[in-house]
């Protein structure tokens, strides 16, 4: 009996718990609210423990991520946008923490709760993204906890919103192109009737 392929050790899908991820996409949700509830509180800690390789850290991924913006390289802007949060994270200097974003973050990286790029391709969102995270890095650098938890906890909430905007303008596109497959079948079927087929 021949064993199903598997994928290489390390990558994100060969992780059993990412593979049940994948499994079933409304699980991006409760990614988001865990998110939610740990993106606040690493934020207000990196506000008071941050170091100056902590903010030096920070600013180059912000820097980044303006050029890949300024540039208008929406993979480039994704990845640098998780190496902004797993920063953040570093900066809390809680290494549980690290250590389970950094996994969070490298399925995050493998597709595994949904397309990130997809949605910095997504008009609007790219800027509104933008402005988040130099938020998010400004209340960091200024040492400021409640202004960091704020902004990042909004970041989170635009998050969700922009991926439940763009998964519902994916099924009406969806809904659009079965219509008019539908539409072009009984066409097809009303062409051959009148002609006697």
């Amino acid at each position: 009996m021949k064993k199903a392929p598997t994928s290489p050790p390390g990558s994100p899908t060969s992780d059993p718990l990412a593979r049940l991820l994948q499994a079933h996409p409304e699980t991006a949700y409760d990614y988001l609210e865990f998110r939610r509830l740990m993106a606040g509180n690493a934020a207000a800690l990196a506000a008071e423990r941050a170091d100056e390789t902590d903010l030096a850290r920070l600013r180059a991924c912000i820097e980044v991520m303006e050029k890949a913006h300024a540039a208008d390289d929406p993979a480039q802007e994704a990845a640098a946008d998780a190496d902004f949060h797993l920063a953040i994270y570093q900066a809390a200097h809680n290494e549980v923490m690290t250590q389970v974003m950094r996994r969070i973050f490298e399925m995050l990286r493998g597709g595994v709760f949904y397309d990130r790029a997809d949605l910095y391709r997504r008009r609007g969102v790219r800027d509104g993204f933008l402005r988040q995270h130099q938020a998010i890095w400004h209340a960091i650098a200024a040492g400021n906890p409640e202004a960091a938890r704020s902004t990042a906890e909004a970041h989170i909430a635009s998050t969700e919103e922009a991926l439940r905007e763009a998964q519902y303008a994916d099924a009406r596109r969806e809904i659009a192109r079965r219509r008019r497959a539908g539409s072009d079948i009984v066409a097809r079927h009303r062409g051959r009737t009148d002609r006697g087929e």
